[in-house]
């Protein structure tokens, strides 16, 4: 084929496929290099049809010579909705799309393709140069001249921004558009767009040599960078002007920027500050007010590159995180250390994926070797020179040169001669080789030529690279590292296999880091270690978020978040936890955060955003299986992937084994079996987030639909997921009631803390729907079901609770239906109960009664004694309390009011017999009260609902205190205590963790017992003061214990007040015997007296017979032979003698022993 006919062969290969590589050109028409670099000069220079991108592409632009507008330019020949590069087999054909009209119900139909489907969602970089003073050219130079001077200008600025693969959008006539991220994204694109702006700027110089001395001129350039969210892909306008466009402020914020640089300068705005880190010198210029941006706008100049010692410093400087879960790692690298410098050199080779800390564990050893005499050299690959022979070394030459941008030859020569003073070649060789090396020119006759064969000088130029540091290793220790082997060029890895065969012969220790997907050209040997960086485990995970927060306490709901989307990954894990604090969805305070949003609306960090994309845009042919997979989850199935996605079986399947192959996605079973794995979440959220909102929306609606009509029994059994397509369809309606099925399904199940999830998403809903009657009566049943799990979870007297039952009261005024008040009313009684408003309680918790009543309605009657038994027991009228667990108890019928736990937090039946029991002990029935504790107990656990069993539990140990049993007391609050962590219900655990640490306390434990009972305290209090006059009463016993009966008495004080004041009276009679106790531990006869008395007073007022001889027993010690003794031998007779059961108490027994000892006495 001669050479017209191949380059026609080639030119409509090229406008149809869009872009093609050279190696596809090499290997399709058999092309040597010269005849490769012919073709490309014919299309590229002579016929402007295609440009370069980097070194190894060519794109097609189009007849005109315009520079390509687009990656979608492929519409212009094919029209078909397609990325360039899509095979036919996955274009969609609008025609294979099933109308609306044809879906059937056993079969939705896919769903119609979403309009302009090549449109996405990205994070893009975007770069605007213009050429200085164009329109004053424009005027002074001829047309043609004037095209000269621009076209050259343009071709440096390409030149530039192909090197770092940047995508030329548009010519403007003498400025540029320029996108990095899009079509290809990479990881450091903003980077990127930088290096290429201080090129542009840099290569004016030249430009002027060149060109603005042949016409009089002094050309200068402006550039701005910045980044932000975009809209990218819609192709408008048509034939040649047809373009992809991008929506977004970003676009005029670049050329904005631009016009607020100086001549010859780059600006960059502040979120491309944020991600270049410390890689460039930069100059802060302060805020300017920029036309059509509404906030002012930060501004930066770039420099120059800074020079840093590695990746890591780039991205920290000024001190990193500490080290966390590398420590194994970091020994094995200091014991290699240690043996190289004793000359016996080792190598180590650390292999991780991106992020997960390899340059951290390199700064730890540095940090680590710090102090020491030796040599540290750094040589880094880049990215955007992995085809430059030898880049990392010859720029690590240029740095131990000393070489500046600004030094002459002669000045770079006489650096470079002094360099190789120490070497074991001669200058004569030495000196040539390294100048041709650094393209340094030489002097003629100062050196002589060297007569080598290109494989012999190649040869000779790696040893002279290897000897060099070889030979300092022998002076002196040695640490080399290589950054980033993955991105060598194969001359470098040759280099390195040198430096690997030679170590174990100096004191050298040479560190490689590369990514899984270097295969390594050396073999293993003795001398090498391979470290293996692994993903970080929780523990370790949760310790860099608090690292990340400073000490200060971080919400679960952050923790969990982070874990989930981290993977474990140690970059993500800083990167996301960095975001959070910054966000509006925290809020600090003092030594802690709190939530103030849902972190399911956070972003994805935009420093991860780049890195992320460019994982999905290896494969673009197939990205939108990917973007498909996402809207299903993490972990998705083919069948159901199948159902939703616009291609056969067969092409699927290849798509997602890409996937797979190109570690996006982890398979698990074959087939139509098959379920995929997002290797991480954030690379799910990613091609997620890169959906239009609407074709988002289109494909969550679709996927619900598939759901209900087809797979009834997934909807059945996972409410929740129906919901939260819909809800993200946007169909709240729907989405509300598969919220409450689900928040039901979960609170049936114990599982609460999911239940109060679902129920709050499903009021998001609520609250989306038009303002009806009909939504208020929804919004008020959701809160209606949310009240009792907020209870069965952070207490009845949490903050949370009140203000969900003030809300749906506010909703009862509306909808006027008793049976919905009720329950509001009776979620009220609750706060006010246990902010210790008795009074309130009191009158609340008759209204309920009367409004139970009047319905007739069983189970509002039965619910209704519960709340009185309640609040009469807390007030110490514990004939009431009696009276209403037996009116109670005959209402409730098994069968009819099962259910009733999970409308009220726990079942009415245990419940009024736990406040019975307590109150029959108080009155003088400890045998009955006993029994009808166990029967409370035996009910609860037969409900199976883990709130009331805690309560029942807790109940029971209390019991057990009052008949200060102590070994039963610490049996039973452990139970309780392991109900109350299992299934996280704050307030039983308290409770339970109080008569433990009593328990321990009374075992001998005074210290252990009285940590935990303050703990336990602490944690209740936070919520509830109810029942606290008795827990404080707990704690004075304990301190009596550990010789500090001083302070219980200062706390009885108080306390006693509290309850007189709060009127909650039921331990009120304890409370002043045990002052009077402790008043006799020191010694104050008279105020002891006082308090004993009144102690057996208020017992008496409250017919409590238990504590009435509780206290006579008390009194009866303290008046032993004294004038009144004859009248207490009366009160503690006439109290034992009342007793027709208990008579094997240890109350009755000590009541007992004492009358016989007063008899004998006389």
């Amino acid at each position: 084929m001669d050479f017209s006919k191949l380059l026609a062969v080639i030119t409509w290969l090229l406008e149809r496929e869009q872009r093609v590589s050279h190696r596809f050109l090499r290997r399709e028409f058999g092309l040597d290099q010269a005849l490769l670099e012919d073709v490309c000069f014919e299309l590229v220079h002579a016929r402007r049809v295609a440009s370069e991108e980097g070194e190894e592409i060519l794109l097609w632009i189009g007849d005109d010579g315009d520079a390509p507008a687009g990656i979608s330019r492929d519409t212009a020949s094919t029209k078909a909705r397609a990325s360039p590069g899509t095979p036919s087999h996955l274009r969609r054909d609008d025609s294979d799309a099933p109308a609306h009209s044809a879906q059937s119900k056993s079969s939705p139909a896919k769903p119609a393709e979403p309009a302009r489907a090549d449109a996405e969602r990205r994070q893009l970089t975007v770069m605007f140069c213009d050429l200085v003073g164009s329109t004053a050219l424009s005027t002074s130079l001829d047309p043609e001249d004037l095209r000269e001077v621009i076209t050259a200008f343009q071709n440096r600025c390409r030149e530039a921004i192909q090197r770092y693969q940047g995508f030329i959008a548009r010519y403007m006539g003498d400025g540029m558009l320029v996108y990095f991220g899009y079509p290809q994204a990479h990881e450091e694109d903003a980077e990127r767009a930088a290096r290429a702006g201080l090129e542009i700027v840099r290569s004016m110089v030249e430009l002027n040599s060149n060109v603005g001395d042949a016409y009089g001129l002094e050309l200068a350039v402006r550039v701005g960078v910045t980044t932000g969210p975009v809209v990218v892909g819609d192709i408008i306008g048509e034939g040649a002007a047809e373009e992809a466009a991008v929506v977004g402020e970003t676009p005029n914020l670049a050329a904005r920027l631009q016009g607020v640089a100086q001549p010859n300068e780059l600006v960059i705005g502040p979120m491309t500050r944020r991600l270049v880190g410390e890689l460039f010198e930069l100059e802060d210029r302060g805020m300017h007010e920029l036309k059509g941006i509404s906030e002012p706008v930060r501004v930066w100049r770039v420099v120059s590159e800074r020079e840093v010692d590695g990746r890591f410093e780039a991205g920290h400087v000024g001190g990193g995180l500490p080290l966390v879960g590398r420590q194994e790692e970091l020994g094995l690298l200091v014991r290699s250390w240690e043996a190289s410098k004793e000359g016996r050199g080792q190598v180590v080779l650390i292999q991780g994926e991106a992020g997960i800390g390899k340059s951290r564990l390199l700064e730890a050893l540095r940090e680590q070797v710090s102090g020491e005499d030796y040599v540290w050299v750094a040589t880094r690959c880049s990215p955007y020179h992995s085809s430059s022979t030898l880049y990392p070394v010859i720029e690590h030459v240029k740095r131990v040169i000393g070489w500046k941008p600004e030094d002459e030859p002669a000045a770079r020569l006489e650096k470079l001669e002094i360099a190789l003073e120490d070497q074991s070649l001669p200058a004569q060789e030495a000196v040539p080789l390294y100048a041709e090396l650094l393209s340094l020119s030489l002097p003629e006759g100062r050196y002589p030529a060297l007569v080598l064969s290109p494989q012999q000088k190649r040869e000779q130029t790696l040893d002279a690279l290897s000897g060099w540091l070889l030979e300092v290793a022998e002076r002196t220790p040695v640490l080399h590292v290589w950054e980033d082997m993955h991105w060598a060029d194969p001359t470098t890895l040759e280099l390195l296999e040198l430096y690997i065969e030679q170590s174990p012969t100096v004191s050298m220790l040479n560190v490689l880091t590369y990514r899984p997907e270097l295969v390594a050209p050396w073999s293993m040997r003795s001398h090498m270690t391979p470290i293996t960086l692994n993903r970080l485990e929780r523990p370790e995970v949760e310790a860099l978020i608090g690292y990340q927060a400073n000490g200060k306490a971080v919400p679960s709901e952050v923790i969990e978040h982070v874990v989930a989307k981290a993977d474990g990954v140690p970059l993500y894990v800083e990167e996301l936890t960095k975001t959070i604090l910054e966000s509006e969805f925290l809020h600090e305070e003092g030594d802690r955060y709190s939530l103030a949003g849902s972190l399911s609306d956070l972003a994805i960090p935009e420093t991860l955003q780049d890195s992320l994309m460019a994982r999905l845009d290896r494969v673009p042919t197939v990205r939108e299986i990917a973007q498909l997979g996402s809207v299903l989850g993490r972990e998705f199935a083919f069948e159901m992937l199948h159902s939703l996605a616009p291609h056969e079986e067969p092409v699927l399947q290849d798509g997602l084994d890409q996937l797979v192959d190109n570690e996006l996605l982890y398979q698990r079973g074959r087939g139509r079996r098959a379920r995929y794995v997002f290797k991480h979440a954030l690379i799910q959220d990613a091609a997620y987030q890169s959906l239009l909102k609407r074709t988002r929306q289109q494909y969550h609606h679709h996927v619900a639909e598939l759901l209900k009509e087809n797979l009834p029994d997934t909807a059945d059994a996972q409410p929740e997921l129906l919901a939260h397509h819909y809800s993200e369809a946007g169909y709240h309606e729907q989405a509300a009631t598969y919220c409450r099925a689900a928040g039901r399904r979960a609170a049936e199940r114990s599982a609460n803390a999911e239940s109060i999830v679902h129920l709050r998403h499903g009021l998001e809903s609520v609250r989306m729907l038009p303002d009806t009657p009909d939504r208020t009566r929804l919004e008020l049943e959701f809160l209606t079901d949310l009240g009792p799990v907020l209870i069965a979870t952070m207490g009845y007297g949490a903050r949370e609770v009140k203000d969900t039952y003030t809300l749906a009261e506010a909703l009862c005024g509306q909808t006027g239906d008793m049976h919905d008040r009720f329950p509001v009313l009776r979620g009220l009684w609750n706060s006010y109960l246990f902010a210790a408003e008795m009074g309130e309680a009191r009158e609340r918790g008759e209204e309920l009664l009367r409004l139970a009543e009047d319905t007739g309605d069983s189970e509002l009657v039965v619910e209704a004694h519960r709340v009185m038994a309640t609040v009469s027991f807390g007030m110490g009228d514990f004939e009431d309390t009696r009276t209403h667990m037996e009116r109670g108890i005959a209402i409730y019928d098994p069968v009819e009011h099962d259910g009733l736990a999970y409308v009220y937090g726990a079942d009415p039946s245990v419940v009024c017999r736990l406040y019975g029991a307590k109150a029959l002990w108080m009155l003088g029935f400890p045998a009955t009260a006993q029994a009808t504790m166990d029967k409370a107990l035996a009910d609860a656990e037969a409900l199976s609902h883990d709130h009331t069993k805690a309560f029942a539990l807790c109940y029971q140990a209390t019991l057990a205190q009052y008949n200060r049993d102590v070994p039963s007391v610490q049996e039973i609050a452990e139970a309780a205590i392991h109900v109350a962590s299992e299934h996280s219900i704050r307030q039983w655990l308290s409770w339970g963790t109080i008569l433990s640490g009593w328990a321990l306390a009374l075992d001998g434990e005074g210290a252990g017992g009285l940590a935990r009972l303050q703990e336990g305290l602490d944690n209740w209090r936070k919520e509830d003061l109810f029942a606290v006059p008795y827990f404080l009463a707990l704690k004075a016993e304990v301190l009596e214990t550990v010789g500090r009966a001083s302070e219980g008495i200062d706390i009885l004080d108080g306390v006693i007040e509290l309850s007189e004041r709060s009127r909650q009276k039921f331990f009120l009679s304890e409370l002043h015997r045990l002052r009077g106790v402790l008043q006799l531990r020191e010694a104050r006869t008279e105020d002891a007296e006082i308090s004993l008395k009144r102690a057996l007073d208020v017992a008496r007022r409250q017919n409590a017979k238990s504590l009435e001889l509780r206290a006579g027993v008390c009194l009866g010690r303290a008046w032993m032979n004294s004038p009144s003794e004859e009248h207490v031998v009366e009160v503690l007779t006439e109290v034992h003698d009342w007793f027709s059961e208990g008579t094997d108490s240890r109350d009755f027994k000590e009541a007992e022993d004492l009358l016989q000892g007063t008899a004998a006495d006389h």
